[in-house]
């Protein structure tokens, strides 16, 4: 992993970096609300640089918008740092998990149109699904395993809320022996493998528990991204394209990208290690994982959970139109009343953590997590890639913060801050 000339770009990195910090500033945007306080969000400035500085990350951007209004957006640090190239605030980041509200709206939008149900059998669409098994024992010698027969069967709504029992592999020492094994892809791929066959195999495999008994975080949102194709009888990139994508605007946010112009603007992965803080990412493309996604290889696997990649400005039309209850700038994708529902508790007394979940969204009930001056009503969701975003409907605001980080051992020293430096920009100024 290590190499000359990574560490002398490291060494050189670590020496001009406070100067170029306080240099950064050309890309940062300020727009005047009165429900903020300006001095405040300038404290997001701090937190990132000194961010980049310990090298905790090579660069960000950070966006936060107020009545649909951007109030703050500023790029720091590096797109690459052995290129020399700095972050700009139109660059292009791998979104991973912040892909599922993107599919979710897409059942959504289906659902509006008569093509599916959320009480539907996920077997109506594909039929591997039919006759679930649990899982009841693996053995590790060769992964074979005992099943048991389940009482009911997947639905829409179980895959939504990631009660359907269907786990990730990388997750989940049990399982991954299975998945390993039959090849299922857990993130991305450079492989010529199609969604249809994935997920296929996977309806096959066993489940973790009973249908809609607890909330286990997997590739339910995936499978989604099959129903998609056969519900609306397109390839599921397609679909998104021309009922979310071409709608709103989102010209930057795709699976993969051809466009050389677009391609240049692709952040650079980096990863921690125990002897350095900041490596590019090291390819294993047969865990699914490559610095090279999404510029490079087959370009056919369309991961409804994991595989699209945007820019802050893009996913903030996305936010902007789940905030305004369906619409954006005269172009409604859903209506009022279907989006309403779908920000609301869809798990009954189940919890994640101290919160609930909805169709798309982590969302904070009234007894909640309520650190860093959260709100109950608050919907969110993040990647694994260090992307993490919000919805604030109590103070009418969208928030996120980018980066390009797997792993990284310093995620909580970045989102509760920049959470609370947010929330308390609307505290500072009542």
């Amino acid at each position: 992993m290590k190499n000359i000339n990574k560490l002398f770009a490291l060494s050189v990195f670590a020496f001009l970096i406070p100067i170029l910090s306080f240099c950064q500033g050309t890309n940062v945007n300020f727009s005047i609300s009165e429900k903020v306080n300006q001095d405040s969000l300038r404290n997001i400035d701090i937190l990132l640089k000194k961010a980049v500085d310990n090298q905790w990350i090579a660069g960000a951007v950070a966006l936060v918008a107020v009545d649909g209004e951007i109030v703050y957006e500023n790029a720091f640090g590096y797109k690459n740092i052995a290129q020399n190239k700095a972050m700009k605030t139109n660059d292009i980041f791998r979104m991973a998990s912040m892909t599922k509200p993107i599919t979710s709206i897409a059942i959504l939008k289906l659902y509006e149109d008569g093509k599916l149900d959320f009480k539907d059998p996920v077997s109506k669409y594909i039929p591997e699904f039919s006759n679930p098994q649990i899982l009841v024992d693996v053995n590790p010698a060769d992964s074979s395993y005992t099943t048991r027969s389940a009482s009911r069967e997947v639905t829409i709504h179980d895959l939504l809320t990631h009660t359907s029992g269907i786990s990730y592999g990388f997750a989940d020492t049990l399982m991954n022996k299975i998945y390993a094994k039959e090849g299922i892809i857990d993130l991305t791929t450079l492989k010529p493998i199609m969604l249809e066959e994935s997920i296929a195999k996977l309806g096959k495999l066993p489940l973790k528990h009973e249908p809609g008994e607890k909330f286990t975080y997997g590739l339910s949102i995936d499978v989604l991204g099959r129903v998609v194709e056969v519900a609306s009888g397109q390839s599921f990139d397609q679909y998104l394209l021309e009922n979310i994508f071409d709608p709103l605007g989102m010209d930057d946010t795709r699976f993969y990208f051809d466009d050389e112009a677009q391609a240049e603007r692709l952040t650079t992965m980096y990863a921690n290690t125990r002897s350095e803080p900041l490596v590019e990412f090291p390819e294993n493309p047969n865990r699914g994982l490559s610095g090279f996604f999404p510029i490079k290889g087959a370009k056919t696997y369309f991961s409804g959970g994991a595989g699209l990649s945007s820019t802050a400005q893009d996913y903030f039309k996305f936010c902007q139109m789940v905030l305004n209850d369906g619409e954006l700038n005269g172009i409604r994708i859903l209506q009022k009343e279907t989006v309403a529902f779908a920000k609301n508790n869809q798990i009954g007394e189940i919890r994640m953590g101290r919160d609930h979940f909805t169709y798309g969204y982590q969302v904070v009930p009234e007894d909640g997590d309520l650190r860093f001056g959260r709100i109950p009503g608050k919907i969110s969701w993040g990647g694994a890639f260090q992307t993490t975003f919000w919805i604030d409907p109590a103070r009418n605001s969208v928030a996120m913060l980018l980066t390009q980080m797997y792993p990284s051992y310093h995620q909580q020293k970045l989102y509760g801050p920049f959470e609370q430096m947010v929330n308390g920009a609307f505290e500072a100024e009542n």
